[in-house]
C-alpha cells in the first residue's frame, strides 16, 4: 500500500504506469501531495503521458498497491478518468518554489468523487491549501 511507503519511495513512482481495478491503463503518476498537516501522502496526480491532452486528475493514496513497476488502483478507470483535475502547470522545477497546491474545494470534491472520508478531519471553516506536491515528474 502507498500509504506504508517512505517518503524515497515515493519519489521513486514519479512516471510508472497506473492501472485501474480491472487491469486497465489510466496514466502515469505525476504528482504525489502530501497533507500539509501531518506530512502523509494523501492524493496521487496522475496524468496520461501526452502534453496539454486531457486534465491531471486525482487519486487518493489509500488501498493503492505497488506490484512490479505498476501502480494498482482499486477503483475502475472511468472514475478515475472522471475525478477532480489540479493544474500541473508547465514550468515546474524540481527544488524550485513553484509548487502545485490542491485547494479545499478540489479536494472536499475528490472526497465525494471517490466515495471517501478524509483520514483525518478538518475544520469546515479552513480556507487553507492543505497539499503540496512531493515530486514532480517531467519527461
Amino acid at each position: 500500500m502507498l500509504d506504508t511507503l517512505s517518503y524515497q519511495q515515493l519519489r521513486e513512482l514519479g512516471g510508472h504506469e497506473v492501472v485501474g481495478e480491472e487491469g486497465e491503463k489510466v496514466g502515469y503518476v505525476d504528482l504525489v501531495f502530501r497533507d500539509d498537516e501531518t506530512g502523509s501522502p494523501e492524493w496521487i496526480g496522475i496524468w496520461d503521458g501526452l502534453p496539454d491532452s486531457k486534465p491531471h486528475v486525482l487519486v487518493p493514496v489509500r488501498d493503492v498497491k505497488v506490484e512490479a513497476d505498476v501502480v494498482r488502483l482499486p477503483w475502475p478507470a472511468d472514475l478515475v478518468r472522471s475525478a477532480p483535475s489540479y493544474d500541473a502547470g508547465h514550468d515546474l522545477v524540481i527544488g524550485h518554489e513553484n509548487v502545485v497546491h490542491v485547494d479545499s474545494e478540489t479536494e472536499r470534491k475528490a472526497y465525494e468523487h471517490y466515495g471517501i472520508e478524509p483520514a483525518t478531519e478538518r475544520a469546515d471553516e479552513v480556507e487553507v491549501v492543505r497539499f503540496t506536491v512531493w515530486r514532480i515528474q517531467s519527461f
